[in-house]
Order: C-alpha cells, then structure tokens, then sequence
C-alpha cells in the first residue's frame, strides 16, 4: 500500500470521525477517579476478608480489575500532552502510577510505537519480532507477569540510588529499565531530553521514597509478609490480563527491517467490537479498538464505541477497516501461539452502526 493511499484513507475517516476527537475531561476526571476509588476499597476489602472466604475472592477480582483499568489510563495520558490534561497528569501520578510503581515517565516511548519507521521493527519497543522462535517468545510473554511485580519494586529500590549516584549508570537504568511496556528484545529506550526532566526525577525518588518505606515497615514487622504475598497475587492478576490483551493487540507480520505505512499499521492490529461488559473488562479504556487507535491515535477513548459504530457503516465493507475486525480473543491468541493465520470473518454493519450514518 502507497504513502499516498495510505494518507487518503486516513484523511477519508478523520472526515466521518472529526467530531469525536475532542476529549471530554470531565469524563476523564470521574472515570478514573471512580475507577481508582473502588480499586483502593476493594484491595482493602480482599485484605481484610477471611481467607479463601467468597469475599476475599471477589474483592480480589474487583480490585485486581479496578486497578488494571486505572493504570491503563496513562495511554490516554501518552496521548493527550496538552495544558489540559496536566492536572489529570499529575493526579493520576499521585493516585495511581506512584503507588503501583508505574510512573508515566516510564510510558514517554509510547508514541514511537505508532511511528511509520518504528512500528513493527526493531525500534518498535510494543511489538514482538516474528523469528523462528517464535513460540518460545510468545509463552515467555506470557509468563512474564510471575516476574514483573517483583522487577518493578527492585527498579525503584536497587536501581533509582544508583542513578542518582552516577550519571553512567542513570544512562544504564534509563535505557534499560526505563520503558514499562517492552515486547521487543533487542529495544533500547534513547537517552533524551525526557530523561532529564524534573518530572522524572520527582517521580523517580517518589517511587524509590516508597519502595525503601516498604521495604523498612516489612522488616520491622509493621508490614506482614503475608500481606505482601497478598499484593503480589493481585499485581500479578491484572499484569496477566494485560499481557493478553497486549498481545492479541496485533498480528505481528511485519518485517523488522522494513518500514511501514499507516495503513499497514492498521492491517496489522486488531479490533473486537464484539460482546458488551467481557471485552470492556480485559481491553478496557478504549483498547478493544486498537486498529481505531492506530488510525487516529488521539481519538480520546470515551468516543471510540460510537467512532468504530459510524466507521463500519460509512466505509465500504471491504476498506481496510473492516478487515482488521476479529471473531474473538480466543480465535486470534491461539493463532499467535500456534504461529497460523486465522480466518477472517468481517463484521456486517449492526442496526445501530447504521442509525449511525
């Protein structure tokens, strides 16, 4: 697909969209506000319930869930860097990126992910590289959540003094343990302005501030170990959610030494638009239209329901947008781990799609 093809059917669904790309930050403030609210009763619910007790479980679930939805917000906050959105910045660093160890400096490399040279090479930091090793990557992939937790708090505990001692080793933690999303193995974060800021550091020693009082109230006893093995479950719950809904997030066929176009890009991504609650729980926050994101990625997330309703209806049913539509999670996972194409079943129109127009 041409540069110039691929700029037309860009500019074709920004025009039936446009209206939608304004972002509304009072849904912005009170979805996340209400979303971390419940994430912090729920957890506290889960560790105050009886052991193995039904309301343990389900203030496990609720909170394991809650917490995915609320960390996930720091995409949109990629995305929207405006003057508008520096309140939400700093209040979501406070009430959630902070305290689950996942500042949003850690999230800066996003955009290089939806970069026509990056994407799907070996810049790409989201993207895994197709090898014959393929399976191996995907299972480890997989797997990885057993570790995150812990790698996380040993970031921020081990690695924060030491960049602060040493310049050569802030270059090292910078380019090695500074990205929170990393697919690719051979991605290196560069070494930027953005890793000077203030903001940077001020997040950095809050996390490290945070993980040494831990660490200090653990070993005294005024924390028990068995509420940490408690934490360490639900970190690990909603971290294995998300390591799914990352990988179902494309196709992974890209040539790692060849640039792409915007529309390639969407050829490679998937959408889901179908089932109501279940999609909104494991590809929350907009992110079951991934294939809509790629294509206009500041579409802010509160609009995309109704922006892949009006794209269905008003594209031709065989316009690369349709074609990134998938059967299900289930379908497109087992064909990533057995390495095999799966069928592709376009998405007619719905009655409401078409109320759309």
């Amino acid at each position: 697909m041409s540069d110039r093809d691929s700029a037309r059917f860009v500019r074709q669904a920004h025009a039936i969209v446009r209206d939608l790309m304004v972002p509304r930050p009072l849904r912005y403030w009170a979805d996340f506000l209400t979303t971390i609210g419940v994430a912090y009763v729920a957890f506290a619910a889960y560790l105050a319930a009886s052991p193995f007790s039904l309301p343990q479980g389900a203030a496990f679930v609720v909170s394991g869930l809650a917490m995915y939805r609320a960390v996930v917000f720091t995409h949109e906050i990629t995305h929207h860097r405006g003057e508008s959105f520096g309140a939400f910045r700093f209040a979501w660093n406070v009430l959630c990126g902070i305290p689950m160890l996942m500042p949003s400096f850690m999230y800066g490399n996003h955009n290089g992910h939806h970069t026509s040279d990056a994407y799907g090479t070996w810049s790409d930091p989201e993207y895994i590289l197709h090898s014959p090793a393929w399976r191996f990557k995907v299972v480890a992939f997989l797997l990885l959540p057993l570790l995150y937790p812990i790698l996380v708090v040993l970031r921020f505990l081990v690695f924060t003094p030491l960049a602060l001692m040493s310049n050569r080793l802030n270059r090292f933690v910078w380019t090695y343990g500074s990205s929170l999303y990393v697919m690719n193995e051979s991605y290196r974060r560069d070494y930027d302005a953005a890793a000077e800021t203030g903001s940077r550091w001020v997040q950095e020693c809050a996390c490290w501030i945070l993980t040494w009082s831990i660490a200090a109230l653990t070993l005294t006893g005024r924390i028990d170990w068995t509420t940490i093995g408690k934490t360490y479950l639900v970190f690990f719950f909603w971290m294995a959610i998300n390591q799914v809904r990352t990988l179902a997030a494309h196709r992974y066929r890209s040539d790692a030494n060849q640039p792409v176009t915007y529309l390639d890009q969407l050829l490679d991504t998937n959408t889901f638009p179908r089932g109501s609650w279940l999609p909104e729980l494991w590809a929350p926050v907009g992110l079951r239209y991934h294939a809509l994101h790629h294509l206009l990625p500041v579409m802010p997330y509160h609009s995309m329901a109704a922006a892949h309703r009006r794209l269905m209806a008003r594209l031709p049913p065989d316009s690369p947008y349709h074609q990134t539509v998938r059967p299900g999670l289930w379908e497109v996972l087992s064909g990533l781990v057995l390495d095999r194409e799966f069928a592709m079943r376009p998405e007619r129109p719905s009655p409401a799609s078409l109320a759309d127009r």
